[in-house]
C-alpha cells in the first residue's frame, strides 16, 4: 500500500447511509491524513538537509582552522629557532674568550648559516589566501636577518687583531636584527589576529616575535668590551708575526748569506727577491718590505715594496729593484739591510731583519 493512498475504507462502497454521528467522527479525513504525512516527510527531509549542511559547514570550518594552525605552527618554529640563535649570539658577544680563534670563527659561520636556513624555511611556508601579504613580510624579515648575521660575521672577523676596532661598525648592524621583529609586530601579528577574528577562527594563536627588540646584543658598551676582550686574547686575536726567509740577488739567482761576502755582478737590472713568511696564525695585510743598500762611503740607497695579503703559514716573494749604484761603489763591499714587517701586534721581531755583505763587480 502506498504511503499516500487513501484509507481502504474510503474506497469501499457505502453500505449504510445511516451511520451514527459518533462513528463518523471516529473516521479519518483522507486529506488530513495525507497532509500530516507530507508534513512529517518534510520535517524529516529538513532535518537531514540541515544536518548535512551543518556537517559540511563544520568540515569546511575545520579545514580552514587546520590551514591557519599549520601555517602559524611553521611561523612559530621559525621565530623560535631565530630567537635561539640570538641567545647564542648574545653569549658569543658576552664571553668571546671562551673560544679559540678557530672556534670563534666557526661559531660565527654556524650562526650565519643557520639563520639563512631559517630564512629558506620561512620563504617556503604556504599561508592561507587571506595571509599572503603577511607571509611575504615575514619571509622578507627572516632574509634581512640572515643578511645581518652574515654582515656581523664579516665585519667582526675583519676586526680581529686590529689595534683600533670601532664598535660603531657592529652597532650599525642592529637594524638587521631588530627590524624584522618590528615589522612582524605591525605588519603580520596585528593584521593576522584581525583576519582570524573576521574568519571566526578563535582557537589558533598568532605567535609573537619580540626577542631582538629587547636584546642588548648591539649596545655599544657591550660591543666595545667584546672588541677589547678579543684584542687582549692571543688565542682569539691570533699570534702575529712575519719573518725574513731568504734574499736572492738578480740577475743570476745568487742566494745571499749573512756569513761572509757574496760577489754580485753589477747590472742596471740589479734586483733582490725577498721571501717573507707569515709565522703567525692570523692573516696579515700590507706587510712592508724594505731593502737598504749601505755604500762604502756612508751613503745609502733605499727601496721598498709591500705584500698586500699573506695568510698564516704562507710564503711570498717581493722583488725590490731600482738601485742606482754609483761607479765608486763598485768592487767594494756594501751592506744590504733587508727588513720584513713588523706587523701590528708582532712581539718577536728578531727574525724580521737580515744584513748581507755584498760586492758589486763589473763583468
Amino acid at each position: 500500500m502506498d504511503f499516500f493512498d487513501d484509507d481502504a475504507t474510503s474506497q469501499a462502497p457505502k453500505r449504510d447511509q445511516h451511520v451514527s454521528p459518533s462513528k463518523s467522527r471516529r473516521r479519518s479525513n483522507p486529506r488530513r491524513t495525507r497532509l500530516q504525512r507530507i508534513l512529517i516527510l518534510a520535517a524529516i527531509l529538513f532535518v537531514i538537509v540541515f544536518a548535512m549542511a551543518w556537517w559540511a559547514r563544520s568540515c569546511q570550518h575545520n579545514r580552514k582552522v587546520a590551514s591557519y594552525r599549520t601555517y602559524f605552527e611553521g611561523v612559530s618554529v621559525a621565530i623560535s629557532d631565530s630567537a635561539a640563535l640570538g641567545k647564542q649570539l648574545d653569549q658569543l658577544v658576552a664571553k668571546p674568550t671562551k673560544f679559540s680563534r678557530k672556534e670563534f670563527t666557526a661559531k660565527l659561520a654556524e650562526l650565519s648559516a643557520k639563520q639563512n636556513e631559517i630564512a629558506v624555511r620561512a620563504d617556503r611556508l604556504e599561508p592561507p589566501a587571506t595571509l599572503t601579504a603577511e607571509q611575504a613580510v615575514f619571509a622578507e624579515g627572516m632574509r634581512v636577518r640572515a643578511d645581518g648575521y652574515k654582515l656581523f660575521e664579516t665585519t667582526l672577523l675583519g676586526m680581529l687583531g686590529k689595534n683600533k676596532a670601532d664598535p660603531a661598525k657592529l652597532a650599525a648592524l642592529a637594524g638587521y636584527f631588530s627590524g624584522p621583529d618590528a615589522y612582524y609586530t605591525s605588519r603580520v601579528y596585528i593584521p593576522a589576529r584581525n583576519t582570524l577574528s573576521e574568519q571566526g577562527v578563535t582557537d589558533v594563536l598568532v605567535p609573537t616575535s619580540t626577542f631582538y627588540l629587547t636584546a642588548r646584543t648591539f649596545d655599544t658598551a657591550g660591543l666595545q668590551q667584546l672588541l677589547t676582550n678579543v684584542g687582549s686574547s692571543t688565542k682569539l686575536a691570533g699570534r702575529h708575526g712575519v719573518a725574513l726567509v731568504s734574499v736572492v740577488a738578480q740577475p743570476g739567482d745568487i742566494a745571499l748569506t749573512e756569513a761572509g761576502t757574496v760577489n754580485i755582478p753589477a747590472s742596471a737590472g740589479l734586483a733582490f727577491d725577498i721571501e717573507v713568511e707569515n709565522q703567525g696564525d692570523a692573516t696579515e695585510k700590507n706587510v712592508a718590505v724594505t731593502a737598504e743598500l749601505k755604500l762604502p762611503g756612508g751613503s745609502a740607497l733605499e727601496q721598498s715594496g709591500a705584500i698586500a695579503t699573506i695568510t698564516a703559514g704562507q710564503k711570498q716573494i717581493v722583488t725590490i729593484q731600482g738601485f742606482a749604484v754609483p761607479p765608486e761603489a763598485l768592487s767594494k763591499v756594501s751592506t744590504l739591510v733587508v727588513t720584513a714587517g713588523p706587523v701590528p701586534g708582532e712581539r718577536v721581531k728578531t727574525n724580521n731583519t737580515g744584513q748581507f755583505k755584498i760586492r758589486l763587480q763589473l763583468q
